[in-house]
């Protein structure tokens, strides 16, 4: 079955009451992050860690999630995951219950010890972040010189260490910015130097002003949309599969301005914008849970007591669901990625 037709499956039995937890649980085990890239928009990441759960509630989590039907462990950071100690052992638990893996990274503390213990257990997906076709352009962006060489080390790394098995898969996420979107055609031929099986691009979602002015200009936008054919015709040639063709409407870029507008016609789940509260479930590094990675940090925590009691009745997660039955987000819901949207939108239509 098509995963957004069995995600449907899950949602629709969500909303009639069915005693199902979330298809995916994305953690981030810390804030904490060794890089200072200028387009993030968490400001805790060179703090001391303040409040992290501890790895055995993570575990705990986890196997709750995964007996209340569970099928994939998102690894992320808020910061980089692999400074916390509880990410590893969140990882080998994921894969001995049986779930789909998968970590984003920045790629620069990644040893060969560690990537050969991602080998061996089976992990699937490895995403590194790579906002630039060259040294000089991925460490101004990342704020660390040497970062670039890292990283690229690292995925080449992964690469060998996993031989003919294919896993973990490589992906590469970039983010737009007005320093590196013309570097996208390079980017997809690196991608595809690396073994990727796909690259993900992403708007930036600007809070402060140095953030502000990373965005891409009037003439830089239409200078991108004129690109785009041809680089889209790379991938394809490529045999890469990105979100470039999710850049052809105007709203792609333009992330913050306005929530997403509900479809236009249908009621109840079919009147959602999206349907993240239905089928995921993301929990910040102190345990405050929320659906997704926009709304990061808002609800309840999850240090203690029962997920499940959490999932099914947490106040945070019942005003985002009755807002997305009314066809009403959030507001912060401006500031979700058309990347995510169109996955929302594929699983609003099998139901």
């Amino acid at each position: 079955m098509d995963e957004r037709a069995a995600i449907a499956e899950r949602v629709r039995a969500r909303e009639a009451g069915a005693p199902v937890g979330p298809w995916t649980l994305e953690v981030y085990p810390t804030l904490r992050c060794n890089l200072d890239c200028s387009f993030c928009d968490t400001t805790e990441r060179h703090q001391p860690a303040r409040g992290e759960l501890p790895t055995e509630r993570w575990l705990a989590l986890l196997e709750e999630a995964a007996h209340l039907g569970a099928r994939r462990l998102m690894v992320l950071g808020g910061g980089e995951p692999m400074i916390s100690l509880s990410t590893m052992p969140l990882m080998r638990r994921a894969k001995a219950l049986g779930l789909e893996g998968m970590l984003t990274t920045n790629g620069t503390l990644m040893p060969g010890a560690l990537l050969q213990d991602l080998v061996d257990i089976g992990w699937d997906e490895v995403h590194f972040s790579v906002d630039g076709a060259s040294p000089a352009t991925h460490d101004r962006l990342r704020g660390r010189p040497g970062a670039f060489r890292k990283t690229i080390r690292a995925a080449c790394q992964l690469r060998r260490l996993r031989g003919e098995r294919r896993l973990p898969r490589i992906a590469l996420h970039m983010v737009l910015t007005r320093e590196n979107w013309r570097e996208t055609g390079d980017i997809l031929r690196l991608a595809a130097a690396l073994g990727a099986f796909r690259v993900d691009v992403d708007a930036l979602v600007a809070y402060r002003p140095e953030q502000h002015s990373l965005a891409l200009s009037a003439a830089e936008k239409v200078s991108f949309q004129e690109s785009l054919p041809d680089w889209i015709a790379l991938s394809d040639a490529l045999s890469l599969p990105t979100t470039l063709p999710l850049f052809l409407g105007e709203r792609a870029l333009e992330r913050g301005l306005a929530p997403p507008a509900p479809p236009l016609s249908g009621s109840g789940l079919r009147a959602a914008p999206c349907l993240k509260a239905w089928h995921h479930l993301t929990i910040q590094a102190d345990g405050r849970l929320s659906p997704c990675c926009v709304l990061a940090g808002e609800g309840e925590s999850l240090a203690s007591g029962s997920l499940a009691e959490h999932w099914h009745s947490s106040p945070m997660l019942e005003a985002v669901r009755g807002g997305m039955r009314r066809g009403k987000p959030t507001g912060r819901c401006a500031e979700c990625s058309e990347n995510i949207l169109a996955h929302e939108r594929a699983i609003r239509e099998w139901l």
